[in-house]
């Protein structure tokens, strides 16, 4: 049965191409090593409540809540009301995957960063972050620790026990940088890095994003 992933990319700071393209690496990888059929339907926020409703099995959310982070008044796009239809849809059954930019900005929104058990408090200037994998019981494994030039996401998690599968360190120090969990009938996976074309095109990292997405499809 064909598996459809409704993608919300690209903000202000973070690049849409990038992220697609990356996605669409991981996704093409996974279907050739586990003959999955995946479809990839790039959309906006603009009626997110309305395009909820056609049973996607997963949203992979690569977009800061932020609309205009550098003007004097700031304005987000998630409200009240799509806050509500996001955590409905994952409850139902859904998947979600908070990647990068994806845990910005929404620390406001307690019922989603509450279905999340996270959210990013600041990132340091860019620097060598290394990421390492740990033992859950979730099953995603990076291949090996691997290392790039990233925002390192300082997070403040609260993860479900055994649920992390994977660290960030750098000289800011040691967070935690993916974990995935049980919501409702629904999956979310958090997954921090990553968010320039050096961590995005590295193998080790799109591999690790297929497998959040195998695990967030039940595959």
């Amino acid at each position: 049965m064909k598996k459809k992933i409704l993608t919300i990319l690209g903000d202000f700071y973070h690049s849409h191409d990038l992220a697609y393209t990356a996605m669409e690496k991981a996704v093409a990888d996974l279907q050739q090593k586990a003959g999955a059929d995946i479809e990839l339907i790039d959309s906006s926020v603009e009626n997110l409540g309305e395009i909820l409703k056609q049973k996607y099995d997963l949203v992979v959310l690569y977009k800061e809540n932020r609309v205009n982070p550098t003007d004097e008044v700031v304005y987000n796009w998630m409200t009240s009301q799509l806050e509500q239809q996001i955590t409905r849809y994952v409850k139902d059954g859904g998947s979600l995957l908070a990647w990068h930019s994806g845990l910005v900005s929404y620390e406001s929104h307690e019922q989603f960063t509450e279905m999340l058990r996270g959210y990013f408090e600041y990132h340091p200037s860019e620097r060598q972050v290394k990421y390492t994998g740990v033992g859950s019981n979730t099953g995603i494994m990076p291949k090996e620790a691997f290392e790039v030039l990233d925002e390192h996401y300082m997070i403040k998690a609260i993860p479900v026990e055994n649920s992390v599968f994977l660290t960030s360190e750098s000289t800011e120090g040691k967070v935690e940088a993916g974990w995935a969990h049980e919501y409702g009938n629904g999956r979310v996976c958090c997954l921090t890095p990553t968010h320039r074309a050096e961590g995005m095109t590295n193998e080790v990292m799109l591999d690790l994003l297929g497998q959040c997405v195998t695990w967030c499809l039940k595959l």
